[in-house]
């Protein structure tokens, strides 16, 4: 891997360049814009970037996050990294320095949504940094126009990271979860399905939809992710 530096972000040019990048990843002018971002780190948000020398590859946003009866924690909205350097573990080190940053101010939970048809982010979410999903949200963000969701239904898996948790300190000392339990196969290359057979696809989000708010509806939390079969664990 390159040698990165992760630092946080906080001037407006730093977080244009945010900006730029979304652009870049996603293909879209549906970007959280720089004058969001920077109010939300005068106000408790964060941004982390990882540069590779002078040159932006990756960002973590996240913000305070709060609802009636509950204990404030840390909503991660944005994880990104350009194509290039997919693979290389500069999203996970992002996430670990995202803990770092949260605990140090006293939270203890971060949550974020991820696609469930995106093995490699369920991977990630449930198997290296140890979260639990046990929310399925359908047509989570409603149509979306950019080139990794358009066309198909924005549903999401909520990831919940208990930062403290015997699973969480698992993952941080390099272990990984058992994968028995019931298993809801994803496409193993869902954004080649997605472009070259549109219906096919639709009709996995709808198959993974049914699956997963069955087994979530019995009390049931993704835990895992098989890679070698391509699915999702869920005990």
């Amino acid at each position: 891997m390159a040698t990165i530096e992760v630092r946080e972000l906080h001037t407006p040019r730093e977080l244009a360049e945010v900006v730029q990048l979304q652009f870049e990843i996603w293909g879209s002018n549906d970007a959280t814009p720089a004058n969001q971002l920077v109010i939300s780190v005068k106000t408790g948000g964060h941004v982390l970037g990882a540069f590779d020398g002078g040159r932006l590859v990756s960002f973590a946003y996240g913000f305070p996050a709060l609802l009636q009866g509950q204990e404030p924690w840390i909503a991660s909205h944005m994880l990104a990294t350009r194509p290039e350097y997919a693979g290389q573990g500069i999203g996970r080190m992002l996430k670990w320095r995202q803990r770092d940053w949260a605990l140090a101010r006293g939270y203890r939970r971060i949550t974020w949504t991820f696609d469930p048809l995106e093995g490699r982010n369920a991977h990630l979410n449930l198997n290296l940094l140890g979260a639990v999903a046990g929310e399925y949200i359908v047509d989570c963000y409603g149509p979306m126009e950019d080139k990794l969701n358009q066309g198909l239904p924005s549903d999401r898996l909520m990831a919940d990271w208990q930062l403290g948790s015997e699973r969480v300190l698992a993952a941080l000392r390099g272990e990984r979860p058992a994968v028995a339990g019931e298993q809801v196969q994803v496409p193993a290359l869902y954004q080649r399905l997605r472009q070259e057979d549109p219906e096919a696809a639709l009709a996995e989000r709808l198959r993974v939809r049914r699956e997963l708010q069955s087994l979530l509806g019995r009390g049931l939390v993704c835990v895992a992710f098989d890679r070698s079969r391509s699915a999702i664990i869920v005990r």
